[in-house]
């Protein structure tokens, strides 16, 4: 029902946008849209990290969706992953035979399943999230000054993500502080 809504949400959306964009409108949909293409770029070399964990891509996305909360249940985590709940009890099935995550019952109704991550998940997901966060070739190979310009602007126009996902484990420089951008970057 949710992807349901979601989808006529979008189809909205997009019936609701002018026919023709302004130019900064037109900029930004071609930012965004190699912004997009950079992430599904990086699908092939994320799935290959999660293969060196013997973790399909959904697995990977699952172990991480139980990061940072308390135990999620079934429909909780088909919805996050955007497919059928049989497919989620696959999913966990394989997660749980390996020891990387536990099922459990809900306290007011024993019939919920939950799932939380065990000790070696925790550890399995911290390598993971460590290859993940490896930046590509393109992105070490720019000049520290651009590096923190796209950085400014991509906080500028995303927010803050939590420290705890931040590139830490993999990189021998530390990460990059954000500082105000109101000097360096205009205001539209």
């Amino acid at each position: 029902m949710r992807r349901r809504q979601e989808a006529s949400r979008i189809k909205s959306t997009v019936a609701a946008q002018p026919r023709r964009p302004s130019g900064s409108a037109r900029l930004a949909g071609e930012v965004w849209g190699a912004m997009v293409h950079a992430v599904f770029a990086r699908k092939e070399y994320m799935a290959g990290v999660a293969a060196k964990f013997d973790l399909t891509l959904p697995q990977a996305h699952l172990l991480r969706l139980l990061q940072f909360g308390p135990a999620r249940t079934m429909t909780s985590i088909a919805e996050a992953l955007a497919c059928d709940a049989s497919n989620v009890t696959g999913i966990v099935d394989r997660l749980e035979t390996r020891g990387l995550i536990t099922r459990g019952n809900a306290d007011p109704d024993r019939r919920i399943k939950t799932i939380t991550l065990t000790a070696q998940g925790k550890s399995v997901l911290m390598q993971l999230t460590a290859g993940f966060l490896e930046p590509p070739e393109g992105l070490r190979a720019m000049p520290e000054a651009q590096l923190r310009r796209l950085h400014a602007m991509v906080i500028r126009a995303f927010g803050h993500w939590p420290d705890e996902l931040r590139h830490r484990e993999t990189s021998s420089t530390p990460p990059v502080e954000s500082k105000p951008i109101t000097d360096t970057l205009p205001r539209a």
